[in-house]
């Protein structure tokens, strides 16, 4: 009789190992699936904050001074990134590529028609 009661105290004792075990297990795979949940959430905030800066200067009735901030940002954009055309965060101003020559009395539409890895890449700009 002693030996089957310290056969089934053995046999609860790995039970609840196994238990602890696969509880043990569950955990690591739910913080895991949280980490990978955080990092794309992170890489969505910085494309969001990236095509903001641009996205702001979208519509039909922009005036001369802000096609030049645009440019400028545009500009300074590609230099902090060090990027070059076709590469993620490179954007290109197509139609109106330059300050030299907009109207001061004219007002322009700014769109953007392109993106690349989500980020936006051209933005065309025309006068209206």
């Amino acid at each position: 009789m002693e030996n089957a009661s310290k056969a089934l105290i053995i046999a609860g004792a790995i039970l609840i190992s196994i238990l602890l075990i696969s509880v043990g297990i569950l955990v690591m795979n739910s913080t895991g699936n949280m980490q990978d949940e955080v990092g794309k959430t992170a890489d969505t905030m910085a494309t969001q904050t990236f095509n903001s800066q641009f996205t702001t200067y979208e519509g039909d009735s922009i005036r001369a001074s802000q096609v030049r901030s645009l440019l400028s940002l545009i500009q300074s954009s590609n230099a902090k990134n060090e990027v070059s055309e076709g590469e993620e965060k490179y954007v290109k101003a197509v139609g109106v590529t330059s300050t030299v020559g907009l109207s001061t009395n004219k007002t322009y539409t700014v769109e953007i028609t392109d993106y690349v890895g989500g980020y936006v890449s051209e933005i065309t700009i025309s006068e209206n």
